[in-house]
């Protein structure tokens, strides 16, 4: 399972915290990843939303003040 942490700052526009979690879904070569972010960057709603867009279904959410923590799992079609 691919971790991927969003919640260190970003220093570039292809560092965004955004930019970096649609490169690995876009890419879909990954079957599970555990994403880490800040709820202010990427809200559980909007990350359900692009994972399901994306050939991703959401397994977990949790949310501890202002982290949010996901599994996503890629579906097969």
């Amino acid at each position: 399972m691919k971790v991927l942490d969003l919640r260190r700052g970003s220093t570039s526009c292809t560092d965004n915290p955004m930019v970096r979690f649609l490169n690995v879904i876009n890419r879909g070569e990954e079957e599970e990843v555990l994403v880490i972010a800040n709820k202010e960057d990427l809200p559980a709603g909007v990350l359900r939303l692009i994972a399901s867009r994306n050939g991703y279904e959401v397994t977990e959410v949790s949310m501890e003040e202002n982290v949010v923590r996901a599994k996503l799992r890629r579906v097969k079609r």
